[in-house]
């Protein structure tokens, strides 16, 4: 009987540690994941590059966000059309 104790302790401990690795493992790639998304969301809003000076592809460029801008409220649940 006292052995059958000391393996059910055991092996709670050890399941208990590899749930609380697990946890901290995914909070870590979550928090990864979230900084890297946010870095390449940034990239994917600022179609203007800081070294273009030629006002025509500025204009190209600002169309092309009132465009893709257009699309999504067009396509939200909220518009009223």
């Amino acid at each position: 009987m006292a052995i059958a104790t000391i393996i059910y302790i055991s092996v709670s401990v050890l399941l208990t540690i590899s749930a609380g690795i697990f946890f901290i493992k995914t909070i870590q790639s979550l928090m990864n994941k979230k900084q890297t998304s946010a870095y390449k969301q940034q990239d994917q809003v600022l179609f203007l590059r800081p070294k273009s000076n030629d006002p025509l592809e500025i204009s190209n460029r600002r169309e092309e966000i009132i465009a893709m801008l257009e699309r999504q409220f067009a396509g939200s649940p909220s518009s009223d059309s």
